[in-house]
């Protein structure tokens, strides 16, 4: 019989599974679905490119715990570090993300326009607030900055109607600070101390994201069953059986919850909450063109591009082959071939993630909610992006993982 029964070796499963090994915990196992672990933190070398397959993955977090866990099992020698560049395509203009820190770099009649919106913006000027995204970044940003940018780009990076997706994912975005927007509007410049989070970030020397997963993964390999996916978890006295096999006390879920729904044996007490949890699927396609600027990555709100982000693999991996370029683009509109492409040819590489993001669509947060609830007291949990359903990036997987186990085992919360 297994303490723990840990379900997806992405990021949070395996960072739990090595947590808990570290507190003496070592009588659990991992079930992978796939052929091989990593889920959204992979890393494919295509010729002389070293391409992360799940899309965008950087080290950069707020957690200090993070970082020492992380460097903890792969030195912080073997990273470099980059000031964050990225940039925004608006209005045809090129400018330095976030928007609102940068708008002096658009034509002085775009600032105009662009300023005169945030300031007329309903959070400035105390409107009350609304409850589905499309009205709220309107609210929060001005109609300038959501129509021409936020807008567009969410609905390209989404694949649904803003307006069917829930404001509890964004509390990331800083309220707008009307004096110093209009600061640095007559300064020309920036002032970087205000930027959100993300201002620098670290990266593998050698190889792409995974290089970070593989050293915390290699601790716990002999304990994970790839190819392996959960097709049966039946409830016992003692806990769980699952795929008429394993026995286990407790599980631990970081898959999607509803890749569980026919192994739980779709309850129909709690069909409405699993059908409220959707995901999108996104596209990495790997392209080959020269560029001679240190962007590392690029927003694409434009609907009329097939692809929202693009991503300048050699300006953050030196290593790499240095014309390596990839983007991401919706499934949805990959398949439908929505826009157009801004590469000559064919790409020479494509990697389809069936699910990428949880897409917080109204209604999300109290179906997860009561999934979690029901199955909390059965001794199936959920922890990351998957098993709390939210748009986590792979620091925050870990940091969730670690509040996770402390909570799991009654110790003090990092």
């Amino acid at each position: 019989m297994l303490d723990y029964l840990i379900v997806g070796a992405g990021i949070t499963g395996v960072s739990v599974a090595r947590l808990l090994q570290q507190h003496q915990q070592g009588n659990f196992l991992i079930l992978e679905a796939e052929s091989e672990p990593g889920g959204l933190c992979r890393t494919k070398q295509i010729g002389q490119h070293h391409l992360d397959i799940g899309g965008g993955h950087f080290l950069c977090t707020k957690y200090q715990e993070v970082y020492d866990f992380i460097f903890a099992h792969i030195p912080e020698s073997e990273f470099n570090f980059f000031p964050r560049v990225s940039k925004i395509e608006v209005e045809n203009e090129v400018i330095d993300y976030p928007i609102e820190a940068n708008l002096w770099q658009l034509p002085l009649e775009k600032q105009a326009d662009y300023l005169i919106s945030a300031l007329a913006s309903g959070e400035i000027n105390q409107k009350q607030e609304p409850e589905n995204y499309s009205d709220w970044i309107r609210w929060k940003l001005g109609e300038q900055i959501a129509n021409s940018y936020m807008l567009p780009y969410n609905k390209k990076i989404w694949g649904v109607d803003p307006q069917e997706m829930d404001i509890d994912w964004l509390h990331k975005i800083p309220r707008l600070n009307p004096k110093e927007i209009l600061l640095s509007c007559l300064q020309q410049r920036s002032n970087t101390e205000k930027f959100p989070s993300h201002a620098g970030f670290f990266y593998p020397k050698a190889g792409g994201f995974q290089t970070i997963f593989d050293a915390i993964y290699k601790k716990i390999a002999a304990q994970t069953v790839l190819a392996q996916p959960v097709i049966k978890l039946e409830q016992t006295p003692q806990g769980w059986l699952v795929n008429d096999r394993y026995e286990a006390r407790t599980v631990i879920n970081t898959a999607p919850w509803n890749h569980l729904y026919k192994a739980l044996g779709s309850p129909s007490a709690l069909e409405p909450a699993f059908s409220k949890l959707r995901a999108n699927s996104i596209v990495v396609s790997l392209w080959e063109q020269d560029y001679q600027h240190d962007w590392h990555w690029n927003y694409v709100p434009d609907l009329a591009v097939r692809h929202h982000r693009e991503f300048y693999i050699h300006n953050f991996a030196p290593h790499s082959q240095a014309n390596g370029i990839y983007t991401e683009t919706n499934y949805l509109r990959w398949q439908a071939q929505v826009g157009a492409t801004r590469f000559t040819g064919q790409p020479l590489y494509e990697h389809i993630n069936q699910v990428a993001y949880p897409i917080p669509t109204l209604g999300h947060a109290t179906a997860i909610q009561t999934i979690l609830d029901f199955y909390r007291e059965k001794n199936l949990l959920g922890v990351g992006r998957w098993g709390q359903w939210q748009y986590f990036n792979s620091d925050v997987c870990i940091w969730e993982a670690m509040k996770f186990v402390k909570q799991l085992l009654n110790l003090s919360q990092p």
